[in-house]
Parts: C-alpha cells; sequence; structure tokens
C-alpha cells in the first residue's frame, strides 16, 4: 500500500480538482432510442453506460431489498429510488474509473483474487470455496465470472481513487485542538482523548471532502431523464 502512495504522490494533491474536467454527464433514454438499437441510459463523456446493465443492477438490488423486508411489499416509490440509486452509482463510478484509466491506477489480476477471498458469501467453512462461488454468481448475483471479476476490478480501481482523495484529509495536532475546544469549550481532557478526538475529526473531513468532491462534479451535470421511456417500451 506504501508503494502504491508513493507512486501516486503526485496526483494526490491534484485530484480533487479532476471535477473541472469532466464535462458534461448526461442521462439518454428512449424516445426512439430502443428501437435505433443504442443501449444507453447515460454517458458519462462519451462514456456510455448500459441500459442493459443498469437493468440487471436494478434486478438485483429490488431482490436485494426484497430480502431485506420479508414482510413489506416495495412500493412504486420505493422501486424508483432503487432505480435511481443504480443510475447514480453507475454514473459516479464510470467518472470515478475514468481518473482511475487517466493516471494509469490499475488493479491486478491477484489483487482481485485476494479480495474475492475475503467476501464471506464465497467461503465454506471459513474458506474461499470455489464451488460457493461459481454457485453464487450463477444463482445469486446472475452473472458470469468473467463479468463479475471485471466488475470488481473496475470497483478496485474506483476504491483507489477514492483512498487517493481520503489521503487529503489529514488533521494536525493544532487543528484538532482548536476544534476540541469549539465544540466543548475548554481542553481539559483533550490529552486523555486526542487520539479518539484526531480519528473522528479526519473521519469527518474525509466525508466533507469527497461530498465537495462530488458537489463540484455535478455542477457540471446536466441530466435528462428519459428512464421511463426505456419502460414504456418495453426496455425492463
Amino acid at each position: 500500500m506504501m508503494d502504491f502512495i508513493r507512486r501516486h504522490m503526485k496526483i494526490i494533491f491534484w485530484i480533487i480538482l479532476l471535477s473541472f474536467l469532466f464535462a458534461t454527464f448526461a442521462y439518454f433514454g428512449a424516445g426512439g432510442i430502443l428501437t435505433r438499437g443504442i443501449d444507453t441510459v447515460a454517458t458519462v463523456n462519451n462514456q456510455k453506460v448500459s441500459y442493459s446493465e443498469f437493468s440487471r443492477a436494478v434486478s438485483r438490488a429490488i431482490e436485494n431489498q426484497r430480502e431485506k423486508k420479508k414482510d413489506a411489499e416495495l412500493t412504486e416509490s420505493d422501486l424508483q429510488q432503487i432505480k435511481m440509486g443504480v443510475l447514480q452509482d453507475m454514473i459516479s463510478e464510470e467518472a470515478f474509473y475514468q481518473i482511475a484509466l487517466k493516471y494509469g491506477i490499475t488493479v491486478t489480476d491477484a489483487e482481485v483474487a485476494a479480495h474475492l477471498r475475503q467476501i464471506p458469501a464465497f467461503q465454506k467453512n471459513g474458506h474461499f470455496d470455489h464451488q460457493t462461488y461459481f454457485q453464487t454468481l450463477r444463482y445469486g448475483l446472475k452473472m458470469n465470472y468473467d463479468e463479475f471479476e471485471k466488475s470488481r476490478k473496475r470497483a478496485l480501481a474506483v476504491d483507489k481513487v477514492r483512498f487517493l482523495i481520503y489521503l487529503l484529509s489529514k488533521v494536525t495536532d493544532k487543528e484538532a485542538e482548536m476544534e476540541y475546544l469549539r465544540r466543548n469549550g475548554n481542553t481539559k481532557n483533550f490529552a486523555k482523548e486526542k487520539d479518539k478526538f484526531i480519528d473522528t475529526l479526519r473521519n469527518e473531513k474525509r466525508i466533507l471532502l469527497f461530498n465537495q468532491w462530488i458537489a463540484v462534479l455535478q455542477q457540471k451535470t446536466k441530466i435528462q431523464d428519459n428512464l421511463a421511456k426505456f419502460e414504456q417500451q418495453g426496455g425492463r
């Protein structure tokens, strides 16, 4: 991990500005698009987000919600929230993935394998099991292993980009002490609670920084939501 940080230290202090490099996000729905054979529910800098992939992701998300709400039916509002949440996640991932590609942030097959071995759903008796893995993909996620592993490699690259953003969230002792004073009115217990308080402050700063990054990105976002048209033309 430290080697990874050193290799990319030059971009750590610039990555927060990359949102300005993203031009316009646009959602493209149907309105005749399906009839022309274009499977695009969104674009990010001319990179398409597939409606087919979106539809499969929505189906999995709905199934997960139904598992959690076994005693309650999902409302139409619930379904719409799921769809919009999935689409927003896919667009966000594409944006971050483009940053990863731009700066040569990659994920090796070995990293993907190590990641998969840590997923409890793929384990049997506490250890990774190939049969359990393939069965879970086929019957649970309804994906083949090649599709799933490509998606995990992409997601891990995105995680690395987010990690670099989080590295910007430094908190000095002086900053922590001043914030502790502001929140508590005194610094009597600061020395005793210093480490825990700095961890808390650092996490808060990471979330704030990430949200600010997203906010700037969204300022350059143009949305045209035509999902309803896809569904009207049988795009489910």
